[in-house]
C-alpha cells in the first residue's frame, strides 16, 4: 500500500482562495494514476461542501472554480 499526501488549491468567484489538504492510498506504485482520480474527486468534494480553508473566510466560495496548484507527495513509510 502507498499512501500520497496532497494540497490541492485554487481561486473562485470574486477572488476567494481555497486550499484543501488530505492523504489517499492506493494498492502500489504503479496505480499512481488511481491516486490522482482519488485526490481530484475528494479535493471538489471538500470544495463543495465547505472542508477548505478559504482565504477570505465568511464570504462564501461559488464557482467557477479553477485549480492553481496540486501538489502530490508519497508519504515514507
Amino acid at each position: 500500500m502507498i499512501t500520497y499526501g496532497y494540497e490541492v488549491g485554487g481561486t473562485a468567484a470574486g477572488g476567494q482562495t481555497w486550499t484543501v489538504r488530505g492523504s489517499v492510498t492506493v494498492a502500489s506504485a504503479g496505480m499512481f494514476h488511481q491516486a490522482l482520480e482519488l485526490i481530484q474527486g475528494e479535493a471538489f468534494q471538500k470544495l463543495a461542501n465547505g472542508k477548505a480553508v478559504f482565504g477570505n473566510p465568511g464570504i462564501g466560495c461559488r464557482g467557477p472554480y479553477r485549480y492553481t496548484r496540486f501538489v502530490v507527495q508519497e508519504f515514507t513509510q
